[in-house]
């Protein structure tokens, strides 16, 4: 008896102190639940909801700063920097480095100059302040492991890759996405249309597929049903740290590549809470937050280590500016589907 009495008096003891666990985080929750924000700025962007709801949470728990996140798509984005009857208001606009050149251009944005802002890299931000680059996904070489450890580890340039061979190769639909149909702009001004639009055409008897979705070209090359992947950076970290047979080549010609950066709206009347928001953007914690996340880019604050690729190399970019038109892109567009994609005579 004495024993089931010793018994009930320690259970009554752990249920009061879990009750009195539960009562305290819930009296904390409803305090900081009181606690008023310091600021509050409104984003526009065309980033994935899943990484723009991520940060804006993780930035109100760091700063207590509300950060509004107004989604667009990427017609809506286009539209936005480039018709000066498009609505301006909000704060910050992160989106590609295409819609920040036109919205530069167009005068939609102010300057931001700062420490961290100074330290990216010229190629990655405007030269006169009006957007900075955040990160960047360059486009990489997916091949199969067991194709890799044959003629695969040769195959390290745009120019080896479209060599006559039998490698099976797929890439994204450059009609898939703006992301995807970087890849042809920056290709056209790089080596101009008429050498680009050759070489698209020479690769194309390797083409097995022009899939729907970015990250198509990884995964089949992951499963062995392609040799060779054309896809983006942070597709393949995904299927590498999950441990997938593949091996990530940067073409040592250099690569397309697509940046996100971040801008200031001329009309916004949180010039300074906006500012401190990009800077954090740009911050070694966010990088390695996002990281944690699988988010996994090549960020513009030199700080962050870029990932080295199967071969130990880094990546070689292009030079390319982008700013590109969305009438420009609808031509390169027509004449890759005409003269390359449905060409009659291949």
């Amino acid at each position: 008896m004495k024993r089931w009495m010793a018994f009930s008096i320690l259970m009554l003891f752990v249920i009061g102190m879990l009750g009195y666990g539960i009562y305290f985080y819930r009296a904390e929750q409803l305090e900081k639940a009181k606690v008023p924000v310091r600021g509050e700025i409104t984003v526009y962007t065309d980033l994935p909801n899943n990484l723009t709801t991520l940060l804006a949470d993780k930035y109100l728990v760091e700063k207590n700063v509300k950060v509004t996140i107004m989604p667009l798509t990427e017609e809506q984005m286009e539209q936005r920097v480039s018709s000066k009857l498009a609505d301006t208001s909000g704060d910050v606009v992160i989106t590609s480095e295409d819609n920040l050149v036109i919205g530069a251009s167009q005068d939609k944005f102010v300057p931001i100059v700062n420490e961290r802002i100074d330290e990216v890299l010229d190629r990655l931000k405007d030269s006169n302040g009006y957007w900075v680059g955040l990160w960047y996904d360059p486009i990489v070489f997916v091949q199969n492991g067991t194709f890799y450890k044959g003629l695969g580890q040769h195959i390290t340039t745009w120019d080896t890759l479209q060599k006559p061979g039998t490698w099976r190769i797929v890439m994204t639909d450059f009609v898939a996405s703006q992301n995807a149909a970087n890849l042809l702009y920056n290709m056209v001004e790089y080596k101009g249309e008429p050498d680009a639009l050759a070489y698209l055409l020479a690769l194309k008897p390797h083409v097995i597929q022009h899939a729907k979705f970015l990250s198509t070209p990884i995964r089949l090359t992951a499963l062995g049903e392609s040799d060779i992947g054309i896809g983006n950076l942070s597709d393949a970290q995904q299927y590498i740290r999950h441990s997938y047979p593949v091996k990530m080549i940067y073409p040592s010609d250099g690569t397309s590549f697509y940046l996100t950066g971040a801008a200031i709206q001329k009309d916004s009347k949180h010039k300074n809470e906006s500012i401190e928001f990009i800077t954090w953007l740009l911050s070694n914690d966010t990088a390695k937050y996002m990281m944690e996340n699988n988010f996994t880019y090549i960020f513009a604050n030199p700080e962050v280590v870029e990932p080295l690729d199967s071969l130990g190399k880094s990546v070689v970019l292009w030079p390319v500016n982008g700013g590109y038109t969305v009438e420009g892109k609808k031509l390169l567009l027509n004449h890759w589907v005409s003269q390359v994609r449905f060409r009659k005579d291949q």
